[in-house]
């Protein structure tokens, strides 16, 4: 393992899924204190994901890649700095207004939280077939010249 990416990437995932889980059922089954739960989940799982930014900057710089794959890397890296932003967003909110809102704007929030953890999980899916199909990073998967082939 060159770099330390792999290893802080799994807790901002798990965290900001358990986040999201936690929100459904808390404005579902109308559990006002499950949302102090789930604002701590996605207070973690965003500082996690800071953490996860900055480990992939080092392992973008450290991987061998083709240009191919660099194409699957450069996507991946947006795709985080996309969910980065939209979780700093959702988080700020809820903090800033000491999670005192509106059931509608809950109901807001959460459709950009579920967005926002598609997109995590499309990008966990590219970053797991650059190491597993790919083996960037590592000795994972095939040989790391394969060219990739993504219609744009």
């Amino acid at each position: 393992m060159e770099t330390l990416h792999p290893v802080f990437v799994h807790f901002p995932i798990a965290l900001l899924l358990a986040a999201l889980f936690i929100e459904t059922l808390a404005l579902v089954l109308q559990r006002p204190a499950w949302h102090r739960l789930s604002l701590w989940n996605l207070v973690l799982g965003t500082l996690g994901a800071a953490v996860a930014v900055l480990t992939g900057r080092q392992a973008m710089a450290a991987a061998k890649h083709s240009m191919g794959i660099f194409r699957i890397m450069e996507l991946h890296e947006r795709l985080g700095y996309g969910v980065l932003a939209l979780m700093v967003l959702i988080a700020g909110c809820r903090l800033l207004t000491r999670d005192r809102i509106s059931r509608e704007m809950r109901w807001l929030l959460w459709l950009v939280f579920a967005a926002a953890c598609g997109v995590m999980a499309f990008g966990a899916h590219l970053g797991g077939r650059m190491v597993y199909e790919f083996g960037v990073g590592g000795s994972y998967g095939r040989s790391s010249g394969i060219e990739i082939r993504y219609n744009q």
